[in-house]
């Protein structure tokens, strides 16, 4: 393999093994197209990497719910059952009672209920539109009032007695005087004194429990008051149309089964005994509302019966003086058969005419002319008609003398007919109204709930733990869709056609050291302080293949760059050369990153006196060296942060340096910056015989990977080998990673 004389840019990364060539400028990656469909397994190594998250999502939602069900107020839910019964006229009435008896529908009943009439009726009987309630203090004051059992009122905690801890109440009778958006203030004062203070904490007035009370323009009486000295209360009186409009959304009424004419009402809310008594109180107004509906009705009739009695008696008192005048004039006359059973018919005629005619007139106040009952009543009219013109004919054939006396003898008895018959009417119509006692009647009054219906503590629990889960889940799969970065070191070779050298684990060993550093304390070389850690064993693979790549290499230097900060760079660099070390060889490791370098903490002490003063002269090599753990093994730290890092790793005296640490030791180890933040590492990187690039497991997508060797491609360096660093094994569960195996020898096992 032809190598790049110095000071001689590379135009490209030539890959090994016959694998794809990758252009500096090109923006494409190798098999970033290939892929395959994700299996069971790779689905559930997403749930077992991401445990903790999806637990901790889990137990937050948890706490959260359970704090929800513990410390919001109870919902309870009362209901009333009313039935609503076909109506039918009283016993005995005919058809004049069947006028009151048709049946009305449940839908109509249940918009009756909701009526701003009924509800407006409740909120001023029961004084709904006037609120007062106890200050509670945030979050926990209500759950701990409502947990008070006591007839007393609570004392209050760390003197924290404005607010109120279980036991206060008011009545306010009469609130007037107030704006709807204002919010007043009560304050016991004790000895059944009070203050009412304004929103800006002035006050409006003072009184005693039972008295009327008025100032500033605000009328008050408070009929009833139990709370400690300087318990505090909020008084406020919204708009009574929002009191009216809020119960109507509240308020719930079905039928319960299908045309059962059973209605049901049930409200929810806070105070359990207020819920109770609203539905009360509506179905109260409610049945009296329809008793008086029905009892209207016969009133409406009686009074137009009450119009037309005298006249009929009137009518009757003329007919009898003209017969009597008749008779005294012209003498009795007896009728013939035939014209007694045609008078008889008259009579008939005339006494349905006139029944027809009142029902006509009682509809006619309750229908328009298109209703069919209207219809149906003048089409009979109609017929009844007919038929007394027919009669008329036939009396008109009579002789004289005895047609003029069947006239008034019809005259007397159709009026004494029409008389009676709406006198019993009248009188039957005065028994409905007194005897009325209205479709409506209550089945199931409502009662004050004992258990609450919301929030169901088991439940809330529950769905918060499923929301939780799910939440994490969701999560969990949604880093994992975001998170391009490459853990398969084959689909790495596959993609660039560089080996990678070594897989090194997560060391938990290290992350715990790492941890003790940032607490203040030190931290050691891994392979020194943990020698058969799994990510050891794995840099010890790595130092045999190096030894093996640097038979070809130019010279003995070998530079350890990565694509971004945190890969583990100085991590692998200091092991690697501790490894070295162990195997018999001469190493120095130097921390080549002038900007941010800190290989220093792996050996302690700082950064101070190192490569940067070196090469500025300040400082002689030898005195530069520091000594480690292992005898064959030297550091030298990144020294003084120079302004120009950048020119002095590409100066000759940075070469002379290196020439001569090379020529000392068998091997240099140059701890690199990243070359996706700075050029530094192409800078230097064209100065040693073998470049490793350190990624991190997870961390890389495809692309950046591919930035990264375009980047050392266009500087002229060629990387020999990848360290994929910081891979995850143990996946939780007992599962391993799908692409990594590693074994642990354990001496007496």
């Amino acid at each position: 393999m032809k190598t790049p004389a110095r000071g001689e840019p590379s135009l490209e990364v030539v890959p090994q093994a016959g694998g794809p060539r990758i252009h500096p400028d090109d923006t494409s990656v190798p098999g970033g197209s290939e892929g395959s469909e994700p299996s069971l397994g790779d689905y559930l190594d997403v749930l077992v990497e991401n445990r903790r998250v999806i637990v901790a999502c889990a137990a937050a939602a948890l706490v959260l719910g359970v704090g929800y069900a513990l410390l919001a107020p109870p919902t309870y839910r009362s209901d009333v059952l009313v039935q609503v019964e076909q109506k039918k006229g009283a016993l005995g009435l005919g058809e004049l009672g069947d006028m009151f008896g048709e049946a009305t529908p449940a839908d109509t009943e249940i918009e009756i209920l909701r009526s701003r009439s009924l509800v407006g009726a409740v909120v001023d009987e029961l004084r709904l539109d006037v609120r007062s309630r106890p200050v509670r203090f945030p979050v926990v004051g209500g759950a701990v009032a409502r947990r008070w059992k006591g007839d007393s009122p609570r004392s209050a905690p760390l003197g924290l007695g404005a607010y109120g801890w279980g036991g206060e109440r008011v009545a306010v009778e009469r609130l007037s005087g107030v704006q709807p958006t204002e919010t007043l203030t009560l304050v016991a004062r004790g000895g059944g004194r009070y203050e009412l203070l304004d929103e800006d904490g002035a006050p409006v007035l003072a009184a005693a429990v039972g008295q009327a009370a008025s100032g500033r323009g605000v009328e008050l009486y408070v009929s009833e008051l139990v709370a400690r000295p300087g318990t505090e209360f909020t008084l406020e009186a919204p708009l009574r149309e929002e009191v009216v409009a809020g119960l109507q959304k509240k308020l719930r009424i079905t039928e319960k089964g299908k045309k059962t004419g059973v209605l049901q009402l049930s409200l929810e809310g806070e105070d359990r005994e207020e819920i109770a008594a609203i539905l009360d109180s509506l179905s109260r107004h409610y049945l009296r509302q329809n008793v008086e509906r029905r009892s209207a009705e016969a009133e409406k009739t009686l009074e137009f019966l009450g119009d037309q009695l005298p006249a009929l008696r009137g009518r009757l008192d003329a007919a009898e003086v003209e017969l009597e005048a008749y008779r005294s004039k012209k003498g009795t006359l007896d009728v013939s058969m035939a014209t007694k059973s045609a008078l008889d018919r008259a009579v008939e005629v005339e006494k349905g005419l006139s029944e027809l005619q009142l029902q006509y007139a009682a509809l006619k106040q309750r229908f328009t002319d298109a209703h069919p009952a209207i219809a149906a009543v003048r089409g009979q009219i109609a017929k009844l008609e007919s038929e007394r013109a027919r009669i008329e004919g036939m009396l008109k054939a009579l002789p004289e003398a005895e047609l003029e006396s069947a006239r008034r003898l019809r005259d007397v008895k159709v009026s004494n007919e029409l008389y009676l018959l709406l006198l019993n009417k009248s009188q039957e119509l005065k028994i409905v109204k007194e005897g009325t006692i209205g479709n409506v009647r209550i089945l199931d009054a409502a009662i004050v709930p004992a258990k609450p219906v919301a929030p169901k503590k088991a439940m809330v629990a529950v769905l918060s733990l499923l929301l939780g889960l799910g939440l994490g889940v969701g999560f969990a799969f949604a880093r994992k869709a975001l998170d391009h970065g490459v853990e398969d070191p084959e689909a790495i070779e596959r993609a660039f056609g560089v080996g990678v050298h070594a897989s090194v684990p997560l060391s938990q060993a290290q992350v715990a050291a790492e941890r003790a550093r940032r607490r203040g304390g030190s931290m050691r070389v891994l392979a020194a302080s943990s020698p058969d850690d799994l990510a050891v064993e794995s840099l010890r693979s790595l130092r045999t293949s190096l030894q093996f790549a640097l038979l070809e290499a130019k010279n003995n230097v070998v530079a350890v760059g990565g694509p971004a900060p945190g890969v583990g760079k100085s991590f692998v660099s200091a092991n690697l050369a501790h490894l070295l070390g162990e195997a018999g060889k001469r190493v120095v490791v130097a921390d080549a990153d002038l900007r941010r370098g800190h290989l220093h903490r792996f050996y302690g002490g700082d950064r101070e006196r190192g490569l940067s003063d070196v090469i500025g002269g300040s400082l002689p090599l030898q005195d530069a060296l520091r000594p480690t753990e292992s005898p064959s093994v030297q550091f030298l730290a990144t020294g003084t942060i120079p302004p120009n890092p950048a020119e002095l790793l590409a100066s000759e005296r940075f070469q002379r340096v290196l020439s001569e640490l090379s020529s000392r030791f068998d091997l240099v180890i140059l701890d690199l910056p990243p070359i996706l933040a700075v050029t530094d590492a192409a800078v230097v990187g064209r100065l040693a015989g073998l470049n490793l690039m350190v990624l991190r497991a997870g961390r890389h997508p495809m692309r950046e990977i591919a930035a990264a060797l375009r980047a050392l491609g266009r500087g002229g360096v060629r990387v020999q080998g990848f360290v994929l660093n910081g891979i995850q094994l143990d996946r939780g569960l007992g599962r391993k990673s799908a692409y990594h195996y590693q074994y642990k020898y354990l001496a007496g096992r």
